[in-house]
């Protein structure tokens, strides 16, 4: 664990022969130059953040070999070129959060697999295309936050299965279509924030009644009608 302490320069390449690591932390740091291929060898990894750097490069595909990995943290670096598909092999992966990473190109097909994801964060990023039909098959997400996929389109259709989601966050993904019942049903939603779309037709009843939701943001969409008198009083911010 080496957290923001101010270390500059690149990577041993030591470090990736010990390959009984199984938690590695060098967030918030000065580190530059890229992931070596040899990050493969450490297939016993849990835990790895390079999160907050000045990692460059693209990802390597070895990083597909970390079967045994529950949380992978790559944000706020100066990465390039897109999502290795070997990622989807990363089938126990829990957390995911690679915002303001450089990354660019679509997601992958294979992240289909990653079901057991429980928190994602992809923000920020040059990415194309629309968001992905199959990001419903991850149905134990508890925060989605996906922003920016502005050249593409998409409906919320995709959320249907998604019941545990307590914090979800689109922002400028250039999303069309009404916004579903089915979303103010979800029992653990917090927060939601669908602004910056191209969402239109009327707030469902659900979003004013849930008894969970307490912050609820969609401004800059085509939404139309009037809101209503009353709403929970759980709802705190609109």
């Amino acid at each position: 664990r080496v957290y923001a302490l101010n270390v500059a320069g690149e990577i041993p390449e030591e470090l990736w022969s010990l390959t009984y690591l199984t938690n590695l932390f060098i967030a918030q740091n000065y580190l530059t130059g890229s992931l070596l291929a040899a990050i493969g060898n450490l297939t016993r990894m849990q835990y790895l953040s390079v999160a907050t750097n000045n990692l460059a490069g693209e990802l390597p595909k070895e990083l597909g070999n970390l079967s045994q990995l529950k949380a992978l943290v790559f944000s706020s670096n100066k990465f390039s070129g897109s999502l290795p598909p070997e990622l989807g092999k990363l089938t126990k992966l829990e957390e995911l959060y690679f915002d303001s990473s450089g990354i660019s190109g679509p997601i992958p097909s294979t992240f289909a697999k990653l079901t057991n994801l429980e928190r994602v964060w992809a923000s920020d990023l040059e990415f194309g295309g629309q968001i992905p039909d199959f990001i419903g098959n991850w149905s134990k997400l508890q925060v989605l936050r996906i922003s920016d996929m502005s050249n593409g389109s998409s409906s919320l259709e995709f959320l249907r299965n998604m019941k545990s989601l307590a914090i979800l966050e689109l922002r400028n993904n250039n999303i069309n279509g009404s916004i579903p019942s089915f979303v103010g049903e979800f029992q653990n939603l917090t927060q939601l924030d669908l602004s910056f779309n191209n969402i239109s037709g009327h707030i469902p009843e659900s979003i004013f009644n849930s008894s969970s939701l307490s912050y609820v943001f969609l401004g800059n969409n085509m939404l139309s009608g009037t809101l209503p008198r009353q709403k929970s009083s759980s709802l705190q911010n609109m």
